[in-house]
């Protein structure tokens, strides 16, 4: 089984996505609170997804330059 990373331009877009639904939950939560909720939960969902790229990243370039030396 081959294991690629997350691309990093997929990272990118979790993280713009996360940041651009918390923002609308920031703006939606005066107004309603179960919407600005459900937007807070997708947005922390769509962080860690990013997270998780990143740290996937970190450790498959960890591991290649362990095999290269």
């Amino acid at each position: 089984m081959i294991h690629e990373p997350m691309s990093r331009r997929l990272v990118v877009t979790f993280a713009a996505i996360g940041v651009v639904l918390a923002v609308a939950g920031l703006i939606a939560r005066p107004v309603n609170i179960s919407v600005a909720v459900v937007l807070f939960l997708i947005a922390l969902g769509s962080l860690g997804l990013a997270g998780y790229g990143v740290l996937d990243r970190l450790l498959a370039r960890r591991q290649q330059t362990k095999t290269q030396n």
